[in-house]
């Protein structure tokens, strides 16, 4: 056991640690994202993140009677020390390291993308593994919000929301204003020629001080746990849109030499004009304004801050509308979950089959095909003219290995003709490599390929497969048609169980609309697929650890296919590294579409229909 835990060490102390900074060095060509930062900064983070590391890892030692090994953990949970503030504190300083060596050594790869790509594998550990095997050892884990009560939050509580909300915000608001993406202005020609009271600044800039001093105003620690899930929300939905959609601030002229001029002056160095579309600044004030008593005294104070952005001239009118119109939304996030809940239960429930004699049609195989005709056309228009029967091609190797790797993995009596995505995604990438213009080829198919899988994610919702586990009633979806494979196989007939298939959908969006804009962007094709690795790698890790299905096989704690998600990860770094040409400009043909839909057609025709009462290989789908 000492030698296993020794090399265990090694790999986490050494040589994780050089594998990523070989990474940094030779991804370095790759990324041309501006630098940030400076030695000094970047010492302090450094320095900050060691001590943070160090001082957890001692902790564990002494308090939990062990080391920080996920393989060999501590017999005790420890939740004194820095485990009261931070979760994970070893985690949050490696990342803190990381930044700070990035920015120590002028590393734009480092900082664009093995930081990130760090800080998604710390997030993948934790919720795909560690808190799983907390609760199964301890029965509770450490948890980042404050219970659900009307006691009085703590000052530990209070601090809580600073280190796990504020600067999280913080992080992510500079990491967006430095992209270098065009800003569009979406506001009316009339707004360009609005006065600017100069004055209002100081109301505009109350919302800092606000925020920063919401937690004092939580009378109870369920007020205080709405301020930070409705932080947690909206920075999940509004910075991925400022990246999707990029937006610019009016910067309409200053003119005069009071006070009020040289603060708005400040405001405006400090403050770059992007990211305006919503307004975070009216989305803080709506959130703040819920602790507010009376209520009228939270509403006036939202009504000013919106006025003040306009004012200010820091914002436009729609800037402004578009905040208020989602806040409802994200100052109750359960409202809009409960009812996307609602629509993939019933999807999960909409089994429907037409029999023609021995041949039985069902009707997920269209969610198949639908999945297949926006995939191959994406691919069609990323790839250009002229290459149509290579797309064709690959794509369908794609589907033939997908076949055989799920007979290979989950075939039985049972499942006479399954299919699997790894199957697919190594058959796409092994056909690729025989192409001259294989880096265009894979990159297109790594381009369509999430909205592929968020497209088909609905099929597995009907068909059953890739379902969860058992969950709480408030999280998890009842399947109960008895076609489904959740009671067919599962036997877990209107039990709540995890909606894996819809965590799959809203990953997949978030990592199509990335993949798309590095294309626009024309980003190498090499990181581009590297990214599709990566980000596919872990959103199926954590994916992995909420599914139910009993035929997936346990290798060493982890599931098959998490340890599949790993390997994703890695090949996926490894692209990142490789020399490729630039992206060629998307190209929409409407031929291109009749081609897609007969592939279409054909993936329609192997994932929905059928022989139900043939028992030779491949004539059944269930």
């Amino acid at each position: 056991m000492t030698w296993q835990k020794f090399l265990y060490g090694v790999l986490f102390i050494v040589v994780l640690p050089g594998l990523l900074v070989i990474w940094a060095v030779a991804a370095q060509a790759k990324v041309t994202m501006p630098l940030y930062g400076s030695l000094a900064l970047g010492g302090v983070f450094a320095a900050l993140g060691l001590g943070l590391m160090l001082t957890g890892m001692f902790e564990l030692w002494r308090l939990g009677g062990g080391l920080p090994m996920n393989a060999f953990p501590p017999s005790r949970l420890v939740s004194r020390g820095t485990f009261r503030f931070l979760p994970h504190p070893i985690y949050t300083g490696f990342v803190g390291v990381c930044l700070g060596i990035s920015m120590m050594a002028k590393s734009a790869s480092g900082l664009w993308l093995v930081t990130p790509s760090v800080v998604l594998g710390c997030v993948a550990l934790v919720l795909g593994y560690e808190r799983l095997d907390l609760r199964r050892r301890f029965g509770r884990t450490l948890h980042l919000l404050p219970p659900d009560d009307d006691a009085v939050p703590s000052t530990v509580e209070r601090i809580r929301f600073l280190l796990l909300v504020i600067i999280p915000w913080l992080a992510l608001y500079e990491f967006t204003i430095r992209l270098p993406l065009p800003a569009t202005r979406f506001g009316f020609a009339f707004e360009d020629h609005l006065p600017i009271f100069s004055w209002t600044t100081l109301v505009y800039e109350s919302t800092y001080v606000a925020v920063a001093l919401a937690p004092w105003c939580a009378r109870t620690r369920k007020d205080l746990r709405r301020l930070m899930i409705s932080g947690w929300v909206a920075m999940g939905v509004v910075f991925p849109f400022y990246w999707f959609v990029p937006s610019g601030a009016p910067c309409r002229p200053l003119l005069g030499n009071d006070w009020g001029t040289h603060l708005l002056s400040l405001e405006r160095t400090i403050d770059a004009p992007v990211a305006a579309l919503p307004s975070f600044h009216v989305l803080w004030a709506v959130f703040v304004a819920r602790l507010y008593r009376p209520r009228w005294a939270g509403l006036c104070y939202v009504v000013a801050i919106a006025v003040s952005c306009i004012t200010t001239g820091m914002h436009y009118l729609s800037d402004v509308i578009l905040a208020l119109a989602i806040a409802p939304g994200l100052l109750e996030p359960r409202r809009p979950w409960e009812k996307l809940r609602r629509v993939t239960e019933w999807f999960a429930n909409s089994w429907h089959e037409w029999r023609m004699g021995t041949v039985r049609i069902i009707n997920h195989g269209f969610y198949a095909g639908a999945a297949a005709f926006v995939q191959l056309a994406v691919v069609f228009a990323a790839v250009g003219p002229g290459r149509e029967w290579k797309v064709l091609v690959t794509a369908l190797a794609g589907i033939m290995s997908a076949g055989a790797w799920a007979q290979w993995v989950e075939g039985s009596s049972r499942l006479r003709r399954p299919f699997g995505f790894y199957g697919g995604l190594i058959g796409v990438g092994v056909a690729c490599l025989f192409f001259g213009e294989r880096w265009t080829l894979l990159a297109a198919h790594c381009l369509g390929a999430p909205w592929l899988q968020a497209i088909g994610r609905l099929r597995c919702l009907v068909n059953g497969c890739c379902h969860g586990g058992p969950t709480g009633s408030a999280i998890g979806i009842r399947i109960n048609h008895p076609r489904s494979r959740v009671t067919r196989l599962a036997e877990l007939n209107g039990v709540p169980i995890h909606a894996t298939q819809l965590y799959s959908i809203v990953s997949n969006l978030v990592l199509g609309l990335l993949l798309g804009r590095l294309w626009i962007s024309g980003c190498p094709l090499s990181l581009i697929c590297g990214i599709y690795a990566i980000g596919n790698g872990v959103s199926r890790f954590v994916e992995e650890a909420y599914r139910g299905e009993p035929q997936t096989p346990m290798v060493f704690g982890l599931r098959l296919y998490q340890w599949l998600a790993v390997g994703t990860v890695i090949v996926g770094a490894t692209l990142t590294s490789l020399t490729s040409p630039p992206p060629p400009t998307l190209n929409f043909s409407p031929n291109d579409l009749v081609l897609a839909m007969a592939y279409a057609c054909i993936v329609a025709a192997a994932m929905g229909v059928d022989l139900p009462e043939s028992n030779r290989p491949l004539a059944r789908l269930t």
